[in-house]
């Protein structure tokens, strides 16, 4: 064996010796060495002109913005395949501005599909280069952060409305530099005639992209997400208004009494005493002395609210008679689904009790309205100007419900609402209170 490793050793060292004296003898009589060829990288396809200028046109309509307002829609479409019976979608209201320096401030309102519970999210979010703040309703608190710091369910939840695609530093800077371009067509959305331009690009890491941008303003109406063969992830952009002029208190996060103000990376020395102080999360007081909570078991807040038309309900009138508090909106998904199942809850409890529902951040108030009216149900309540009772019983995921004994004191509360299950639950709970 070891004679056999020295020569597998030495063999390649005497045909090196052979090859350079066989190179010395015939050196002059060999022709002059040929240089390799340059390996070419592919050449980049040529861009379809029109899809870089209505792009172009779109950036400097953006650089020209000063701010935006809109209702967003994002849900991911399958017929089959593995991703048909994913669910991870949002719905939002945003408002934007920007500012001297180009950056946009992103303010958000919605909610978003919670992966693995089934559940949802309801969030309020503003973002402002690295910063941000949050509600945080879990542990009662208001977030503000800086940089790495800003996460979190909460926080992570915006990304689900696709804004980052468009409200970025270098507005279309990735789609202008992309690997390929082109122009599919037109097509009207929301009332507004689009040119559709789909984008691959440069990076593997980025899915192609169909753009659905506004023939006339370059606003997007509509971004398609290209996510695998047969499924997408569509982002709808509606209500768009341009410039109209934004509240600047839509860019501030009103702190709930109860809450406290966290501040990350923690600066304690920015919090005021008050705050410091407010180390548990305290429950509200009547003057008469009778302690709120939110939790089974606490007595329900008091308060106030009122439908469209004006009329005012007052959760005091309903004294001596159980209550279901029902926590929705029109823009969550499975609407209308929802809105039987309050429709069924109201003629269950009937005459021994009384239902409210709040539809909560609605934009266009009369959209959860209508869904009654067209149910030939103008009897069942809708109260559109319920923030202040969702505050009060700490609503952060709808739909959610709450139930009250007769003595108003909290029997019931949910926030993993399932259609078809759920209502299962709040019957039984309103036949018990009834006994």
């Amino acid at each position: 064996m070891t004679r056999r490793l020295k020569v597998a050793q030495f063999a390649p060292l005497a045909l090196s010796f052979t090859l350079l004296a066989g190179a010395a003898q015939s050196q002059e009589t060999l022709p002059p060495p040929v240089e390799p060829e340059r390996q070419t990288r592919p050449e980049r396809p040529a861009l379809d002109e029109r899809a870089v200028a209505i792009l172009t046109k779109a950036q400097e309509a953006l650089a020209e913005t000063t701010d935006v307002s809109l209702t967003i829609r994002s849900e991911i479409h399958a017929e089959s395949g593995p991703l048909a019976a994913f669910k991870l979608g949002a719905d939002g209201i945003a408002w934007l501005r920007r500012d001297d320096d180009g950056k946009w401030t992103r303010s958000t309102i919605g909610t978003a599909d919670e992966i693995g519970s089934g559940g949802q999210i309801a969030f309020t979010v503003i973002k402002s280069d690295n910063k941000a703040s949050w509600i945080d309703p879990e542990n009662q608190q208001v977030v503000h952060a800086i940089g790495r710091h800003a996460k979190g369910k909460y926080y992570s939840s915006v990304d689900l409305l696709g804004l980052h695609y468009l409200f970025d530093l270098e507005p279309y800077s990735r789609e202008l530099g992309a690997a390929k371009l082109e122009v599919l067509g037109t097509e009207a959305i929301d009332n507004t005639l689009c040119n559709i331009v789909r984008v691959e690009y440069s990076s593997g890491r980025e899915l192609p992209r169909r753009w659905y941008i506004g023939a006339t303003d370059g606003f997007p109406r509509r971004i398609v997400e290209e996510l695998m063969e047969g499924a997408t992830r569509t982002y709808d952009f509606t209500d768009v208004l341009i410039d109209k002029g934004i509240d600047t208190s839509r860019f501030s996060i009103q702190v709930p009494s109860t809450y406290i103000e966290k501040n990350l990376p923690e600066r304690p020395d920015t919090l005021t005493a008050n705050q410091q102080q407010r180390t548990q999360t305290p429950t509200q007081t009547e003057e008469s002395g009778v302690l709120f909570g939110v939790e089974v078991g606490d007595m329900g807040a008091h308060f106030t609210a009122d439908d469209i038309f004006g009329t005012e309900y007052n959760l005091k009138d309903y004294a001596g008679k159980p209550v279901v508090l029902f926590f929705w909106a029109s823009w969550v998904p499975n609407t209308a689904h929802i809105a039987n199942e309050i429709i069924e809850i109201n003629d269950h409890i009937g005459d021994d009790g009384k239902l409210l529902s709040f539809a909560l951040r609605e934009r266009n108030p009369e959209a959860a309205v209508n869904l009654m009216l067209e149910a030939d149900r103008e009897d069942v309540v809708v109260l559109t100007s319920g923030g202040r009772a969702g505050t009060a019983y700490n609503i952060a995921k709808m739909p959610s419900v709450v139930i009250l004994d007769s003595e108003g004191r909290i029997a019931y509360r949910t926030e993993h609402y399932k259609l078809g299950d759920t209502i299962n639950k709040i019957k039984a709970k309103i036949d018990e209170l009834r006994k």
